[in-house]
């Protein structure tokens, strides 16, 4: 998600630990120019997500970007019926206009910009983006990216992000927020245009490698909620603890040009 620098100061509040900033159904809220590519979904887990790690390969970024494209794993948490609820945690690949990049250096506007964030709402319903301080042009990007998201601390619900080179394991962007209990989780190809653009979609497939979803407590049917749009498919999710572990060999985005 890209928030103005207008947006940006009007909206939200600064902070030492990231750099603040003005899901799929919650995410969309005041945003009118936001479309999804394909999605793979978990309906909410009866239980807690406790942890959650996948390798994404994100094939070469589009060139010429006009508008926002952005590759993310996303969990949040879910009210009493059933919706979405509370912060989006969600490491991005993402690709921006020229000049619009989340990262800095010579790489920023030619590969893709590597950066863990938290999208919500404050206490007045307003919307908050929060993106750490460390981001990565990652020009290694076909060694896949590590995405690891866990509840350091249960007791206040503290959720820590890293997004990892799969081969060398330099870390490409971290950030750590409070953000209370997941039970969603779900893939996304984020579009968004600019000044009227459409975003230059993807030209090659990527694929998100063995996806791991850790539990509280064994949610055996968590599988039966799993499905795909526009295109995505999946390998049977699995489990050899009853339901506490889950495991997805492959999950495929295709290209969408």
């Amino acid at each position: 998600m890209y928030f103005s620098k207008s947006q940006v100061a009007a909206l939200l509040l600064s902070t030492s630990s990231a750099t603040a900033k003005a899901i799929l159904d919650s995410r969309q809220d005041g945003v009118e120019d936001l479309g999804w590519g394909p999605v793979c979904r978990l309906q909410p887990t009866s239980s807690e997500i406790i942890s959650t790690t996948s390798t994404i390969y994100p094939g070469k970024m589009p060139q010429g970007q006009k508008g926002y494209l952005f590759a993310w794993i996303g969990i949040q948490g879910a009210s009493a019926s059933g919706e979405q609820e509370g912060d989006l945690v969600q490491s991005i690949v993402g690709s921006y206009p020229a000049g619009s990049s989340e990262c800095s250096g010579p790489d920023a506007d030619t590969t893709w910009c590597v950066s863990s964030e938290v999208y919500g709402k404050d206490e007045s319903g307003n919307q908050f983006q929060l993106v750490g301080d460390k981001r990565t042009a990652d020009v290694n990007y076909d060694n896949g990216i590590f995405i690891n998201y866990t509840l350091a601390d249960k007791s206040t619900y503290l959720w820590e992000q890293t997004m990892t080179d799969a081969v060398t394991g330099e870390v490409l962007a971290t950030y750590k927020k409070t953000s209370g209990p997941m039970r969603f989780w779900n893939t996304a190809i984020e579009k968004q245009d600019s000044n009227g653009a459409d975003p230059t979609g993807t030209n090659e497939p990527q694929y998100y490698v063995n996806t791991t979803i850790a539990l509280a407590e064994a949610d055996e049917s968590y599988s039966n909620g799993i499905y795909g749009s526009n295109g995505a498919t999946f390998t049977d999710m699995t489990t050899s603890d009853g339901g506490k572990t889950w495991f997805i060999e492959k999950i495929t985005i295709p290209a969408m040009n």
